[in-house]
């Protein structure tokens, strides 16, 4: 019996070796949305450094066999054991918010500085708001001593060291926290909590929001499972609704790209058809975009991260010209940019996670 059982057991790590060994290598994966890592080149300098182990060990990990299957295997086997977080996500009934730790000072304090400069040299009106993440606006459906950063504490701090003129965001979602105002299944807001951020915003830049009954939201997609669903494993949890506010009649985009220019959209509808679906709101990551709304009004430089891609189009009616800008690709600096293309005031918005993370502040200048 014992040498049966013997057996089998090596008959199983047979098998999935062989499987690994057999399927092709994976560049990307869909679920996760990220690249995964690839087999690492053998060098005697990087073995004796530890760096080719490394990388090995993240290329086991990210090619076994089933990958995916695994993962949402593990997330419900410790749901049934009585587990609240995986992988760095809250496991709330139906709704997943990921975890954000206290960050670190001295990055944040270097971002603050970096921000600082930016509004020295600028010349024209620099505005900074920092938006919540779900931990904070539904800090109530978090499991019980759930650790997480006191975001309220971390942006008061924030809002103090900065220069720029800090524009609250905070209060607006928390005033409307009893809505759907971030998906369940992904960090973003959604277009409802972009609308409330972006009322926001605009009164901190003395306009008058529309009021949100003047609008007739539209479900573009009910079947939206966004990067927590994938991080978690938790596939017990039904998709997100995506909903979109504004029409982008007589708007157009134009993306800047690889020195190369092409036409963008507000709402790229084909990547509704793709795993993920919140790139369907300016087509996805790019370095910078310029939006010309066919209005008068002023010309706004949005220094941004993704949450802004569902919150410019709400920004649209106050501007006749929106240049977004992520500093993650584009790294020209934009004091220059002010001068060379007529802006006429500047808004860095970033979502918290972001802010505190980000170590490409320093493009600014």
């Amino acid at each position: 019996m014992k040498k049966a059982i013997i057996v089998l057991f090596a008959a199983f790590l047979g098998g999935f070796l062989l499987l690994n060994l057999l399927l092709p290598d994976r560049a990307f994966s869909p679920m996760e949305n990220r690249s995964l890592a690839q087999a690492p080149a053998f060098t005697l300098k990087r073995v004796f450094s530890g760096g080719f182990e490394e990388d090995s060990e993240a290329y086991v990990t990210d090619q076994f066999a089933f990958r995916d299957g695994w993962m949402g295997l593990k997330a419900a086997c410790e749901r049934l054991l009585g587990k609240k977080e995986n992988n760095g996500v809250y496991l709330c009934g139906s709704t997943l918010i990921e975890r954000v730790d206290e960050p670190d000072e001295e990055r944040l304090a270097l971002n603050i500085r970096a921000v600082n400069r930016f509004a020295e040299g600028a010349n024209v009106p620099v505005y900074l708001t920092i938006l919540p993440t779900a931990q904070e606006i539904w800090r109530d459906r978090l499991p019980a001593g759930a650790p997480g950063a006191d975001e309220a504490a971390v942006i008061a701090r924030i809002a103090d060291g900065t220069d720029a003129a800090f524009i609250d965001t905070l209060s607006a979602l928390r005033a409307h926290a009893d809505e759907p105002v971030f998906y369940r299944t992904d960090h973003h807001w959604t277009s409802l909590g972009a609308y409330w951020g972006s009322a926001a915003l605009l009164e901190g830049l003395g306009f008058s929001p529309a009021a949100p009954d003047s609008f007739s939201p539209k479900t573009v997609s009910g079947e939206f499972y966004g990067t927590l669903y994938s991080k978690s494993g938790a596939r017990h949890v039904p998709p997100d609704s995506i909903e979109i506010y504004v029409p982008e009649d007589g708007v157009t985009v134009t993306r800047f790209e690889n020195g190369e220019e092409t036409s963008g959209l507000l709402y790229d509808y084909a990547r509704l058809e793709e795993k993920d679906k919140y790139s369907f709101f300016m087509g996805g990551n790019q370095p910078l975009a310029v939006i010309a709304t066919g209005r008068d009004g002023p010309k706004l430089l949005l220094v941004r991260d993704s949450y802004a891609d569902s919150e410019v189009p709400f920004l649209t009616p106050y501007f006749s010209e929106i240049h977004m800008a992520d500093l993650r690709y584009y790294r020209e600096g934009l004091l220059d940019y002010i001068a060379e293309n007529g802006i006429d005031c500047v808004v860095i918005s970033y979502s918290l996670r972001n802010f505190a993370t980000d170590t490409n502040l320093h493009f600014l200048t």
